[in-house]
């Protein structure tokens, strides 16, 4: 994927280090001077020094069409604008942005941004994940990031699609809360068949998470 962080400090040089091993495209885009000086040293990617936040440096970076926009600055703010000016103005369809205060996760959401996580959580991991399994829409850590919702939309490309739930071989700690189907939210069951277009919201442990994934969608996570 080619993908824009936006930001500074050790967060920024953990994902460009474990974004590059898997292969990505990036650019970086740092308001320290010394930082971006390191960055362009150190590693392979684009660095360019400015306010991620003003529109101008967004144009300029030429990040039009990315993939994806990760912003990982201190200020709620800050990041909040930068991830509706990568959708509404460059293109870049996804957007995640850590959070400090965790009141503001639903704010992000109302608003448009995809994924919206907590300051600690493990964006790479994340993203890995959401190049493999792109309809999920929303990832939430809970109970300090024991226990996990998903939201996930089904295509019909999934495994999922057209199958019973008790017929997936979902984890026994992963548990399908309810589907919103168009107006309808049902409260499902384990001979609820689900259809293409459904919104499911799971709850689910985090050492299940990726076999959970792997259920719906009849893929393999690396």
């Amino acid at each position: 994927m080619k993908i824009v962080i936006v930001g500074n400090g050790a967060k920024v040089n953990f994902l460009a280090d474990s974004l590059l091993k898997k292969g990505h495209k990036l650019v970086v885009i740092n308001n320290d001077l010394d930082e971006c000086e390191k960055l362009s040293q150190t590693k392979d990617v684009m660095v360019i020094h400015g306010e991620g936040s003003k529109k101008f440096i967004l144009e300029d970076a030429d990040v039009f069409g990315f993939d994806l926009m990760i912003a990982v600055k201190s200020n709620d703010p800050d990041n909040l604008v930068i991830c509706l000016l990568a959708k509404k103005i460059l293109g870049i369809k996804r957007a995640f942005a850590t959070v400090s205060n965790p009141r503001n996760v639903e704010v992000f959401k109302k608003l448009g941004i995809n994924t919206a996580v907590s300051a600690t959580f493990e964006l790479s991991s994340i993203i890995e994940q959401m190049a493999f399994a792109d309809q999920i829409i929303h990832y939430m850590p809970l109970e300090e990031e024991k226990l996990q919702l998903l939201e996930v939309v089904v295509d019909k490309n999934c495994k999922a699609c057209g199958s019973q739930i008790m017929d997936l071989g979902l984890p026994l700690d992963s548990i399908i809360g309810c589907i919103v189907r168009g107006n309808n939210t049902i409260v499902p069951n384990g001979r609820t068949e689900i259809h293409e277009g459904d919104k499911l919201m799971i709850f689910t442990n985090k050492s299940s998470h990726e076999a959970t994934l792997a259920a719906l969608t009849g893929g393999v996570l690396s």
